[in-house]
């Protein structure tokens, strides 16, 4: 089973235009800036806004194309959505809610009614069944949603924010609770987050959008290791530059120069990660080949590392204990001697 698409669509002034492939099993987050066109690539996908051009298949089977007139309706799309804000049905009980999906596909009231109540017990929620949902706390609302997306035995699942919701004592709990109900879901799995540590916690992949565009795909690991944007370097907590090299140096197109261990040449992408980033109060004797003047603009106390962003050419942001904050007596306006080695700096094609 897998799910594959082409998809170009306007909504409103904004166009989306990319293709994307899920296995069978596998578990894809879908990141992006706001306005990136993460909810509307779900909202194509569940057949709630047309294609303008592509195609759209489910394990082989045509959901969407426009070239041959086919376009199968939401409603009979073998999909699952459970959305950012749940849309539970106030009027109707807990496990009314779960067998909607069922109800609005024709199966009789007692055996949708029985079903409900399995995938209830299933997410610990079967005492909750007699109840409105206003009475529910969040992650109660989030598993509810969820039973009633899976109920249905959806071929492909679709999560927008599934963690939003929540407030963040019960989002690490209920991270893990959602990725072990996932876990025997057999279909397609696609999840929209901005949260970049549920994506890296929860996902086998991650597909990033920017304007509307797949900008990178890959494991986990692979986008941290190799980020191609900005956004995606913000996201997992490195310094990216983009340069022309020439040797070992590389001239940054936002001002400034590293010099790199090996030889490079032409356009990169330049990866400095924050703990590799050494701060002085006077200029350093010895080994950085990279040493500049910058300004100390922001601390930022992170469990127990210091996030400095620095002022400079180039500007950049160290990571550094408290300690260490303390011996510099470092704070904010303040002006600090900045060291990387060569061979911290990481280089590879852009």
């Amino acid at each position: 089973m897998s799910l594959d698409a082409q998809i170009q669509a306007s909504i409103g002034g904004f166009e989306l235009d990319l293709q994307i492939t899920v296995a069978s099993g596998e578990l894809v987050a879908v990141l992006g800036p706001n306005g990136a066109g993460k909810t509307s690539l779900l909202r194509v996908l569940a057949g709630l806004t047309p294609l303008g051009a592509g195609r759209v298949t489910l394990d082989g089977v045509v959901l969407e194309d426009q070239t041959a007139g086919v376009r199968v309706a939401a409603e009979q799309r073998p999909i699952g959505m459970v959305f950012q804000d749940y849309l539970l049905f106030p009027h109707l009980s807990v496990v009314e809610n779960v067998a909607f999906g069922l109800r609005s596909r024709g199966t009789r009231r007692a055996a949708a009614l029985e079903v409900a109540t399995r995938w209830l017990e299933r997410v610990g929620l079967a005492t909750y069944a007699h109840r409105k949902p206003g009475s529910l706390s969040g992650g109660q609302a989030q598993r509810v949603a969820l039973a009633r997306a899976l109920a249905t035995s959806p071929a492909l699942l679709l999560m927008d924010e599934p963690m939003a919701a929540l407030d963040a004592s019960t989002r690490v709990e209920l991270r893990r609770e959602l990725r072990h109900q996932l876990e025997s879901f057999v279909g397609v799995r696609l999840v929209v987050t901005h949260d970049p540590v549920e994506a890296m916690a929860m996902a086998d992949r991650l597909v990033i959008l920017e304007h509307g565009r797949m900008l990178q795909s890959g494991t986990p690991a692979e986008v941290a290791q190799r980020p191609r944007s900005r956004y995606v370097g913000d996201l997992v907590g490195v310094n990216l530059y983009r340069g022309r090299a020439h040797d070992n140096v590389i001239a940054l197109n936002d001002g400034g120069s590293l010099t790199v261990a090996e030889a490079a040449d032409g356009d990169v992408f330049v990866v400095v990660h924050p703990r590799t980033v050494a701060l002085y109060r006077t200029r350093p004797d010895g080994t950085p080949r990279n040493v500049w003047e910058g300004r100390a603009s922001n601390l930022d106390l992170q469990g127990d590392r210091v996030r400095v962003r620095l002022e400079g050419s180039p500007s950049i942001v160290a990571e550094v204990t408290p300690a260490a904050v303390r011996d510099l007596g470092l704070d904010r306006g303040d002006t600090v001697w900045i060291g990387v080695k060569a061979t911290e700096v990481v280089v590879y094609a852009a």
